[in-house]
């Protein structure tokens, strides 16, 4: 990390702010930089001068304003990491709607990518864990037709589209609400890795068609957790990035948008994120080349004490980092506490 005095600190911070504002060079008359910093343009100048020799800034051409660097983002951004906190309307929207899955859990993921773009008008990419690393929340078996049953399982990620299961003999509605009931209470809370046959035979009593339907939900999971080893992607607001002026360029934007659509690739991206705090990835730093045109802003989210997905959103270098890294901080947190059941 750079250090900084005070006045250049704040002149950085001036230009950041107001080129990602604008779009525009930022000169040491400007006036809002003079307003904010309330000394003379001299010294800004002076100031401006010293941070293009540090290699934060730089003329994009013989305008005598100057641009942040890919360098001058990233201290910029290490002033703002241990600090600021995300408007109270966007704090609310955030809650409200991931909050939402803890009433009908149908894919905390994808209501969090979501949000999460609409909040900060970037596209946004939430991982989500495979089936293995969720945790068992309800089973529901509901009767219909001859010696059928249909089985549907809630996670704390979402709910198992139902499954049609045969039942070996005929069984009365009010046995399947008691198994469920049973299951559900005794159950709720362990990872679906660990609902073995044996421990799933050790909750349900004697009855040969509990053992047999048992017998069918550990096979249909079984089949379901191979379907989703690595989880899932959800990708959402990727028509954001066309609103920021450096996309308008098609081959620019074709070289991100295409990347947006990669799912592997994206998915290799947010692995880097650590299991706490929020991580940035600018310009350059990106090992991702069709991404050093672009900043991640990226943080993990956790069900108990387990990492099982990612919360990231892509954007220029331009970014409105201070909105960004508390936007995805703020859903990460709540996503681990939604998971939590907390």
């Amino acid at each position: 990390m750079v250090e900084l005095d005070e006045r250049k600190r704040s002149v950085l911070c001036a230009v950041v702010e107001e080129y990602t504002r604008s779009v525009e060079p930022v000169g040491s008359e400007h006036p809002l930089v003079r307003d904010r910093l309330r000394v003379s343009p001299a010294t800004i100048r002076g100031a401006m001068a010293g941070l293009e020799d540090l290699g934060l800034l730089t003329h994009p051409h013989t305008s005598a304003g100057r641009v942040p660097t890919d360098r001058g983002y990233r201290a910029y951004v290490d002033m703002l990491l241990d600090g600021g906190r995300l408007s109270s309307p966007d704090r609310q929207t955030i809650r409200r709607n991931i909050d939402d899955v803890t009433v009908e859990p149908v894919g905390a993921a994808g209501q969090a990518a979501r949000v999460l773009a609409s909040v900060t008008q970037y596209p946004s990419v939430v991982t989500s864990p495979s089936l293995q690393d969720q945790v068992f929340r309800s089973l529901h078996l509901v009767p219909f037709g001859a010696r059928k049953v249909l089985a549907v399982i809630a996670t704390n990620s979402g709910t198992l589209q139902g499954r049609a299961l045969d039942l070996p003999e005929d069984v009365e509605p009010d046995d399947l609400e008691q198994l469920s009931g049973e299951v559900t209470r005794r159950l709720r809370g362990t990872r679906v890795a660990d609902l073995t046959l044996s421990r799933l035979e050790q909750e349900i009593g004697d009855a040969s068609w509990r053992h047999r339907l048992l017998e069918e939900v550990k096979a249909w999971l079984r089949r379901e957790g191979a379907r989703s080893v690595g989880g899932s992607i959800h990708i959402e607001g990727a028509r954001h990035l066309l609103r920021e002026p450096e996309f308008r360029r098609p081959e620019m934007a074709t070289q991100v948008l295409d990347l947006l659509e990669e799912a592997t690739a994206l998915a290799d991206v947010l692995a880097a994120a650590p299991r706490r705090g929020v991580c940035i990835s600018i310009g350059s730093e990106n090992r991702c080349e069709d991404l050093q045109s672009c900043s991640v802003v990226m943080a993990a989210f956790e069900c108990g004490d387990q990492t099982v997905g990612t919360v990231g959103i892509v954007g220029p270098t331009r970014m409105r980092y201070r909105h960004a890294l508390t936007a995805v901080r703020e859903v990460a947190e709540r996503l681990s506490q939604v998971l939590r059941g907390s």
